[in-house]
């Protein structure tokens, strides 16, 4: 009876997700593709700082005006070793329900699934398990345990996303835990989101490797001027 159960909680799972492959990413208009960061999403200021580019090196750098983070391309080594750890821990265990760790009932990725399916996104507020399926170019800077870029940015396709996480593939070995990733190249400049790797499995070349959210993050007020 256990087994039947189980079989029985697969095949709803899977069936949701299929259910969900019908909607896809809002198409971006011209106007929105860019490699700029464009305007902070937390103030709306201005910020004309490069997008993260796959083979350039890449660092966080805080909003002048709301202090949010953004990972922006730099072009020196000293940059990225001059920034100080913004982030405190890795939580140990992947939270199943996606929300945040103060247990508020919107979920970490909410903003990310209305900036690439609308705001009309229909989550499952119960789960947060919905995944919607897609195929699409993103970058991904590497990170160390306190969130210092460790090496060049990476070339990544996402699979799938979900208000707790996103599905990513890459030609790329990467045996990392953390990971910015920017959704610019998909044609959504200043969509970023840090993503802790859970899983990872590899095959003929290729990895695929499923990452949790984690809560939006901002920098100290010590970890240096901003590119203006």
């Amino acid at each position: 009876m256990i087994n039947e159960l189980a079989m029985l909680e697969a095949s709803l799972d899977e069936l949701d997700f299929l259910c969900q492959i019908g909607r896809v990413p809002r198409s971006p208009s011209a106007v929105d593709r860019s490699d700029l960061i464009s305007v902070c999403d937390g103030c709306d200021r201005d910020l004309h700082w490069p997008t993260p580019r796959a083979g350039r090196l890449a660092a966080p750098a805080p909003c002048p005006q709301c202090g949010r983070c953004y990972f922006t391309e730099v072009d020196s080594v000293v940059t990225i070793e001059s920034a100080n750890p913004f982030w405190t821990a890795i939580p140990a265990a992947p939270k199943a329900d996606g929300v945040n760790a103060k247990g508020d009932a919107k979920p970490i990725g909410g903003d990310v699934l209305a900036k690439l399916f609308g705001a009309d996104c229909v989550i499952d507020e119960r789960r947060q398990l919905a995944r919607y399926a897609m195929s699409a170019p993103v970058v991904g800077v590497p990170l160390d345990r306190k969130g210092r870029p460790i090496d060049e940015a990476i070339a990544l396709t996402v699979l799938n996303v979900s208000a707790g996480g996103v599905g990513l593939m890459s030609t790329h070995e990467y045996d990392g835990e953390l990971l910015a990733i920017d959704f610019s190249p998909a044609g959504f400049p200043g969509v970023q989101a840090i993503g802790v790797v859970r899983w990872r499995q590899p095959l003929h070349g290729v990895t695929k490797f499923g990452c949790e959210f984690l809560r939006p993050w901002t920098l100290r007020k010590d970890s240096g001027p901003s590119p203006e």
